[in-house]
């Protein structure tokens, strides 16, 4: 179990170009075919992992290695989360620096953007299933995606704070739900 929570983490770090919510789809797949979790629980997962100070995908890491082994298992999950990210960016900072202004690292960045797009679109519409959003029961959809307009729109128009908005939500949650 520990060289898998690992080994899988290790390989999601080498490949997971765009980092935190980016990644969140690639993790989702290898926490539900290792069978660590199930869907409803990895997004209750990744909404504690982005309350939380630092990345996203360190802070999954953390909570799902805890989940599936204890602090050993968050231990190596952690590791194995950084630990490419570590190497790569020793033998890239070295690289790329030299090369940033050639022409075919610049293309490649570029083809990249929309691809690190995609994958953010894809782990909010995934988060918004498996959240409860779409259950069918009216009032909790429509306080759902009232709270969700009224955030995004303070996001946008007024660079509200991302911990404001976790704080604020709670609290209509609090205040709709109970």
């Amino acid at each position: 179990m520990l060289w898998d929570l690992f080994w899988t983490f290790f390989k999601l770090g080498f490949v997971s170009f765009g980092g935190g919510y980016a990644m969140i789809p690639l993790i989702e797949h290898e926490v539900l075919q290792h069978n660590w979790m199930t869907a409803a629980e990895f997004t209750d997962a990744v909404t504690l992992a982005g309350m939380a100070p630092g990345s996203v995908a360190m802070n999954s890491a953390v909570y799902i290695g805890y989940a599936a082994s204890g602090w050993i298992g968050s231990a190596a999950a952690s590791i194995g989360i950084v630990l490419p990210s570590i190497i790569l960016m020793f033998l890239v900072a070295t690289l790329f620096y030299r090369m940033y202004h050639n022409h075919w690292v610049q293309a490649a960045l570029d083809g990249m953007k929309p691809a690190v797009m995609a994958l953010i679109a894809y782990a909010a519409f995934n988060m918004a299933m498996h959240s409860g959003l779409w259950n069918g029961y009216a009032r909790y959809t429509w306080f759902s995606i009232g709270i969700f307009a009224v955030m995004l729109f303070a996001l946008i128009r007024w660079k509200m704070h991302p911990i404001a908005v976790i704080l604020i939500s709670g609290i209509a949650g609090i205040v709709l739900y109970v």
